[in-house]
């Protein structure tokens, strides 16, 4: 999908920012290994993209999903698959009404998770 350097990369630039911060990294300008080139990644392959990304901070134990200051419970799985299933299906939904924010939907209240960083202490960074 992306090699190494790219992951890492993306999360330095992402690490303890909400998830709009890691669905704005995910462009040609950090994701060099990708083949899209250009100003932006395709919209269902940057949203692949971005769960390969929240799949793998879970599974590392770097990242837990949260909504209105509770942790989710489940599998990583379930959690993914409640995330991925309530995501926008097209760019448009990712707006909000007034198409003035393209990453808006993440602070909606139909997004069912917020990040929740774990730093090297074992302590979380809400966002």
């Amino acid at each position: 999908m992306i090699n190494e350097n790219d992951f890492n990369t993306v999360v330095d630039w992402s690490e303890l920012r909400a998830f709009n911060g890691l669905w704005n990294c995910i462009s040609p300008e950090l994701v060099l290994s990708s083949e899209f080139t250009g100003n932006e990644i395709p919209f269902q392959k940057r949203k692949a993209l971005f769960f390969y990304f929240v799949h793998r901070l879970l599974k590392e134990g770097r990242l837990k999903l949260a909504k209105d200051g509770h942790l989710l419970s489940g599998s990583i799985d379930d959690q993914i698959k409640l995330f991925y299933d309530a995501f926008p299906k097209t760019a448009d939904g990712m707006f909000d009404k007034q198409k003035l924010m393209d990453d808006y939907w993440f602070f909606d209240d139909s997004c069912p998770a917020e990040a929740v960083w774990v730093l090297d202490d074992g302590s979380l960074e809400w966002t």
